[in-house]
């Protein structure tokens, strides 16, 4: 229990960290099965426009 107490500062820390990951992750998630970019622009002028959503 004194472990848990001493690192409870650094626990929350990674959790938030790992919370705010995963929405990000999610995120990007529901953007590709959108059919949306994830990058935030348009493909028009992107070099790599005829790559995007390749797998």
């Amino acid at each position: 229990m004194d472990w848990l107490t001493a690192n409870l500062g650094t626990i929350t820390v990674g959790l938030v960290v790992a919370a705010v990951i995963a929405l990000i992750v999610v995120n990007i998630l529901r953007k590709r099965k959108k059919g949306q970019t994830t990058c935030g622009c348009g493909c028009a002028d992107c070099p790599m426009k005829n790559k995007c959503g390749e797998k």
